[in-house]
């Protein structure tokens, strides 16, 4: 009686070994994975729109800045907008925007600590040599280049960048509350 039980037993092993070896044999290989996605916050893109006060943002292009990796700003063209020339990132998530319009009555050379601009001092924010990719419409960027940006009362901001041997870019204007733009995404995320 023990015999028996041992050889039914190890039959019942062999059998779901057996099982296992052919079902093993029957899965579909692994699928190759995509591109990766994106990990961390969306931020804005280039092809998203922006509504403020009844006009859309279009996002043609955009130069982002990097320093040593790490994000500093996304400058976002808005082509059209009589409220923006750029619409600009200043955190990963897309929280801290600000609409800004090109000026020219900013001095050329090094950004000094403070300016005095339309009767509002601005002080250093942020400064430093950052890794500049240019996408979207007509818009380039060199490798590189120096990033200032300045910061006033009524949360007034002041951006330059000069690219080596791109013009540069200088504009000013005010940050926006969240509460006041609606965001629609220009792909499919």
């Amino acid at each position: 009686m023990i015999i028996e039980l041992a050889v039914g037993a190890a039959a019942t092993a062999a059998a779901a070994y057996i099982l296992r070896r052919i079902r093993d044999r029957r899965a579909p290989p692994p699928q190759e994975a995509g591109p990766p996605k994106p990990t961390g916050p969306r931020g804005l893109r280039v092809g998203d729109v922006l509504l403020y006060a009844s006009e859309e943002l279009w996002l043609a292009g955009m130069i982002e800045l990097r320093e040593e990796g790490e994000f500093i700003a996304r400058l976002f063209q808005t082509p059209g907008s009589d409220h923006a020339d750029w619409v600009v990132q200043l955190d990963p998530d897309a929280k801290d925007l600000a609409l800004l319009k090109n000026t020219d009555v900013l001095p050329a050379g090094r950004v000094p600590a403070e300016l005095r601009v339309q009767g509002i001092l601005h002080n250093l924010m942020k400064r430093g040599t950052a890794t500049l990719r240019a996408e979207g419409d007509d818009l380039r960027a060199a490798a590189s280049g120096e990033f200032t940006f300045l910061s006033g009362t009524a949360g007034r901001v002041i951006v330059f960048v000069d690219g080596k041997g791109d013009e540069r870019i200088a504009a000013c204007g005010e940050r926006v509350p969240a509460e006041m733009l609606d965001f629609l995404p220009g792909d499919a995320d």
